[in-house]
């Protein structure tokens, strides 16, 4: 852990960030605040798979500590590509993140995330009920 804290350190001081305030503890919200403003940056990277993962997570903070549950290795394989600049992201927040870990448990995350178009559809209609017009209107089957 000391390893991870002298890394976040490195890149405060890399970004000019003022490291005069001490870094806070991070909160379930305030991380869930700040991976969605992360995945923001992932959508204008053109990278929106990956985006919606950190746009609404499942996962757990511990000590500074953040654990994703993830559905695949794949996705997990990224989301630790991306971690080093998380980090910096909550670095520049004034939040300190010791490690961001991921765990696969497809179980959990179908609970969690809605994966089938017809699931996703039926979630987007809760929030624009135009699109369940749209889709009465014109015969359409979402599968």
């Amino acid at each position: 852990m000391q390893k991870s804290r002298e890394k976040v350190v490195e890149k405060i001081e890399e970004k000019d960030v003022d490291t005069g305030l001490p870094l806070s503890d991070i909160t379930l919200e305030s991380s869930k605040d700040i991976l969605k403003e992360y995945a923001q940056k992932l959508i204008l990277d053109k990278r929106a798979s990956l985006a919606s993962f950190f746009a609404d997570p499942l996962i757990e903070v511990l000590q500074n500590n953040i654990l994703f549950t993830v559905g695949s290795k794949m996705v997990a394989e990224e989301i630790k590509e991306e971690s080093r600049k998380v980090k910096a992201l909550f670095a520049e927040k004034g939040y300190l993140l010791d490690n961001l870990t991921c765990t696969v448990n497809a179980v959990e995350v179908n609970e969690y995330k809605l994966f089938t178009p017809k699931q996703q559809f039926d979630d987007m209609a809760k929030e624009f009920p135009l699109l369940a017009d749209f889709e009465s209107r014109f015969n359409l089957e979402i599968e």
